[in-house]
């Protein structure tokens, strides 16, 4: 692993965006691509305990906001955190993690591929020194260096209290917009977007809706083909799926948070091993999903040329 690029606060490389936060960070250790620090970014936070719903949301506004050219920024926190920034970078985008810890310590540790990826194809930025493990005070701490970062901050679920309604607070503070996803009033993730919402956050449905409240009140261009009154729809992708199996949906399902090796996959789907050797090669030839060593079975990512 090469040592982390050093960023002080008083040097021309550091982010100018988080010259505005405060406190500023003194200094940020970086791995990987540091220009991403400069580029319009979009935070997207939420629960770690989402539901399908919160789900699907995520990866359709994330990839209508990458392919409108923004950055997606997020805490590599499980859950919708983790949700954005594999998304981000399954369409060939850009995506910064900011972390509670040092930029070689992955966490959560179920992260940890996800962790290199960002390394090798995005930008991990911390605050902390290298080195540095998981405290429970680092996470607050570091959100108000996510909404910094970020021309905005979308909110899919949370609760009332929880870390992605500091992140909030954090942009509101610095005179910067707030989205939120609406849910379900019963459902105890959809607490924090909907009071958001009710206090005067932008609801939102799909990235266009975001893109609109970006260009009406900070002046950011809208895309070509949106401006030229392209359909909303254009900034949406259909979440893929495999259609030929139930056995291969739930498999499919699995995979959601990165790889598991077939043990595992035996085990929590309940499935005959004949069944489950099936499922599996049609994933494979659908081109969805791809073997590993142990033998383990992950998501194919888009492979990113740059």
């Amino acid at each position: 692993m090469t040592a982390p690029r050093i960023l002080e606060l008083d040097g021309q490389c550091y982010p100018s965006a988080l010259r505005q936060v405060r406190p500023p960070p003194p200094t940020l250790y970086v791995r990987g691509r540091v220009e991403l620090l400069e580029r319009p970014g979009i935070a997207v936070v939420g629960t770690r305990r989402y539901s399908t719903y919160g789900r699907d949301a995520t990866v359709s506004l994330v990839v209508g906001l990458v392919r409108a050219g923004y950055t997606i920024v997020s805490g590599l926190a499980r859950g919708i955190d983790g949700i954005a920034h594999r998304t981000a970078l399954d369409v060939g985008g850009d995506t910064v993690a900011v972390l509670g810890t040092g930029v070689d310590v992955p966490y959560p540790p179920e992260h940890r591929d996800l962790f290199q990826l960002i390394a090798e194809h995005g930008c991990l930025v911390s605050e902390f020194a290298p080195g540095t493990p998981p405290l429970k005070w680092h996470f607050p701490q570091r959100n108000r260096i996510i909404a910094g970062l970020a021309r905005a901050v979308l909110v899919v679920e949370a609760p009332e209290k929880s870390g992605a309604l500091i992140t909030a607070h954090y942009a509101l503070d610095e005179g910067k917009e707030v989205f939120a996803v609406p849910g379900p009033i019963h459902n105890p993730t959809s607490q924090g977007p909907n009071r958001l919402i009710q206090d005067g956050a932008a609801l939102v449905t799909s990235a266009a809706d975001i893109l609109r409240v970006l260009e009406t009140r900070t002046g950011e261009p809208l895309p070509e083909r949106l401006a030229a009154g392209g359909d909303a729809l254009d900034f949406e992708e259909a979440r893929p799926q495999p259609a030929d199996s139930e056995l291969a949906r739930r498999i499919w399902a699995a995979l959601e948070s990165g790889a598991v090796d077939l043990e595992t996959l035996a085990t929590d789907l309940g499935a005959e091993p004949a069944a489950l050797s099936v499922a599996l090669l049609e994933l494979e030839l659908s081109g969805l999903i791809e073997k590993l060593p142990g033998p383990r079975y992950a998501r194919v990512r888009a492979r990113i040329g740059r």
